[in-house]
């Protein structure tokens, strides 16, 4: 409890009055005429009366009733949020606490200060009053359900820590949307306390509050807030050198404030260690690049770290990344041995580097199912299926992973044994429109041969001209990845157990198409081949909330033992799928084996936007959720909005008014009681 007016307590010296005023004999003197005194000896008067209090409980009242008079008079109140006082007047509150704990509230105390302004909504419930804690940064989790135990509240908040997910607040305002939508109580309030970063919110986002449901906003932002950050991705320079590969670093660092900074330290750090140190500038709100010198990568799965200056939110100022030496994927290329029928194509795969292609090219009579071991893709180019693996062998290979291109042409036959590996049923040679040739009218760009052409003006295949093609029905099964401008099909694709199988209906030289003097050749080729070997290139660094699946990274059937950058352990069993959720900024690390010296490595590192810290009006946002706007906190204080003044407080309550009665009552009562005493004493 609290006094507006404390210095009327003074008056508590008022008190000793009652005091004096029992310790003052009230008796009538009567007079009685005695004719001479001159005979009566001179005795001093006492009385034992005035000594000694009588009525203790008639001080007490009057004692009491002065102390309530003057309470009355200092304005008492008790200290309530802004949220309990409507509580207690409006009725009990379903309220939901949205808190952020995105990446960006890491940025200095912003966390703290939005947690006390959480802990000052859940100390206003009451009564029948319930709470929610959600958890949000790019999903939305219900961290405590309703609840009128504030103890459980408070213990989960406590809990709660920042993230390294992005902002986006359209999933945490649905599912607070979705929890006060069922409630039964009078008064639905969510409250979002965030730094209100601008990029997670879009003017897109579908979600509205129904009628009765309040959005408070409280934000924790600072309007001159400055971030530097290592957000322009580094890229990579390979190299060889003495038979060796060299990588050179770039990387980028994006000042996000309004001053330049200057001599901003960036270091490289490979397995921990220091490799080199360079300056760097940046211009206010833009960005600039730094490059070290070249080091040997020798070894796989090799971890590396940019970090620039030190800031407020220290989170953004490193970039982690993993280097593997440049992988080659083997190709073998099967023809009729014929001089230069492969040229076309062994040109179009000698001039790859991401990744190097390995070719080597054997005729039709000398391949045997050694010679498809350890190939990634084999090409059947213009030319018959081999005796050599025929009877099976060439689809157990497909079966266990491999992958089958077979360009057809006029030297190319399928026997009828084979007939459940080729994707469709080979028909006889077309010339197309009456022998005016056909283009490729309709690759699928959704296929990821194509995929690279969907951008405008990346690949112009209307300038392919074909003078001829094989007929090919695909089954129902298959998919037909091109066609040509007639409705034929020109490339069709078919998975046999873990493998694929692409058909191209003409040849990949010049015998039957104008295609290899087209500039979409070369991509379309090594395209194909990639696919078919199912070559990934490894990413060197992947972003918070990205979905990884261990089966394909690691291509291993063991069971997966992943250590996060937090240091917990995850097992991940060969009979469940490996797919791995990247929660956490830093080096993810699997191993496969207890015998596996260097662990496979996952690079994981924050949203670039999240170093973005302009922050967004919150009343904007509440418009456009509500259909109103409101008043929102300050950055600078986020738990003033839910507290009332003295003044507010004080006048809302009233208490001194019954205080006041209170003291009035028993003043009367005291009045009545004296009387009561004094005539009964009259008559002793």
């Amino acid at each position: 409890m609290s006094f507006l007016a404390p210095l009327f307590f003074i008056a508590l010296g008022t008190a000793v009055v009652p005091i004096l005023v029992h310790l003052i004999q009230r008796e009538r003197k009567h007079v009685v005429h005695f004719p001479s005194l001159m005979f009566v000896r001179r005795i001093p008067y006492q009385s034992v009366r005035r000594r000694r209090i009588r009525h203790w409980f008639l001080l007490l009242m009057r004692i009491a009733a002065l102390a309530l008079i003057i309470a009355a008079f200092a304005r008492p109140f008790f200290r309530q949020s802004a949220a309990a006082m409507a509580a207690a007047l409006g009725g009990d509150r379903e309220i939901v606490v949205l808190l952020d704990t995105s990446a960006s509230m890491g940025y200095g105390d912003h966390f703290e200060k939005a947690k006390a302004a959480a802990r000052s909504a859940i100390d206003s419930i009451g009564g029948a009053s319930r709470a929610t804690l959600v958890l949000f940064n790019k999903n939305a989790e219900e961290n405590m359900r309703a609840t009128s135990d504030r103890g459980r509240l408070e213990a989960a908040l406590a809990a709660a820590k920042v993230t390294s997910g992005g902002t986006k607040y359209g999933s945490a305002l649905k599912l607070a949307e979705s929890i006060l939508s069922r409630s039964t109580l009078p008064k639905k309030e969510a409250i979002l306390i965030s730094d209100f970063q601008r990029v997670g919110w879009s003017s897109s986002e579908d979600v509205h509050f129904t009628e009765g449901i309040q959005l408070t906003p409280i934000s924790v932002a600072d309007d001159k807030a400055s971030n530097l950050s290592v957000a322009v991705s580094p890229n990579f320079g390979r190299s060889t050198f003495s038979g060796q590969e060299r990588i050179t670093v770039n990387a980028g660092i994006a000042n996000h404030g309004a001053e330049a900074l200057s001599k901003i330290p960036v270091t490289l750090e490979i397995e921990g260690r220091p490799m080199e140190t360079v300056t760097a500038s940046a211009a206010p709100n833009a960005a600039s690049s730094v490059s070290f010198a070249p080091f040997t990568l020798a070894e796989p799965a090799v971890r590396g770290t940019v970090k620039a200056g030190t800031d407020p939110m220290a989170a953004d100022n490193e970039f982690h990344f993993v280097l593997t030496p440049s992988l080659s994927v083997s190709v073998l290329v099967i023809d009729s041995g014929e001089r230069d029928s492969s040229f076309f194509l062994t040109s179009a795969l000698g001039i790859g580097n991401t990744p190097a292609f390995q070719v080597e090219i054997v005729p039709a009579a000398r391949v045997s199912a050694t010679t498809l071991e350890k190939r990634a893709a084999v090409i059947l180019n213009d030319a018959p299926l081999p005796p050599g693996a025929a009877g099976g062998v060439l689809k157990r290979y497909v079966e266990r992973g491999g992958g089958l291109l077979v360009a057809f042409g006029p030297r190319s036959s399928w026997p009828s044994t084979e007939a459940d590996l080729l994707p469709g049923v080979l028909g006889p040679v077309v010339d197309p429109n009456d022998g005016r040739g056909a283009t490729i009218a309709a690759p699928d760009y959704n296929h990821q041969v194509f995929e690279v052409f969907k951008a405008a003006r990346s690949g112009d295949f209307s300038a392919v001209r074909v003078l001829r093609y094989r007929a090919l029905q695909p089954g129902k099964d298959d998919r037909v990845i091109a066609r040509f401008d007639d409705g034929a099909a020109a490339a069709v694709e078919r998975r046999i157990g873990t493998g694929r199988v692409i058909a191209f209906t003409t040849t990949l030289d010049n015998t039957w198409t104008e295609f290899p003097t087209k500039t979409v050749y070369l991509p379309v080729v090594q395209q194909l081949v990639k696919y078919l070997a199912r070559y990934e290139q490894p990413n060197s660094w992947n972003t918070v909330g990205q979905v990884v699946d261990l089966s394909v990274l690691l291509k291993s059937r063991a069971d997966r033992v992943v250590s996060t950058p937090a240091g917990e352990r995850l097992r991940i069993p060969s009979t469940e799928p490996g797919l791995l959720e990247l929660n956490e900024q830093g080096v993810y690390e699997i191993r496969t084996g207890a015998g596996s010296a260097r662990p496979d490595r996952i690079a994981v590192n924050l949203d670039p936007a999240e170093s973005d810290l302009t922050p967004l009006d919150p009343a904007e946002l509440v418009a456009a959720v509500t259909g109103h706007a409101v008043q929102t906190t300050n950055q600078s204080s986020s738990t003033e909005p839910v507290q009332l003044s003295p003044e507010e407080a004080e006048k809302r309550q009233g208490l001194w008014w019954y205080l006041l009665i209170a003291g009035l009552f028993l003043l009367a009562a005291e009045m009545a009681v004296s009387n009561v005493l004094s005539r009964n004493e009259r008559f002793l």
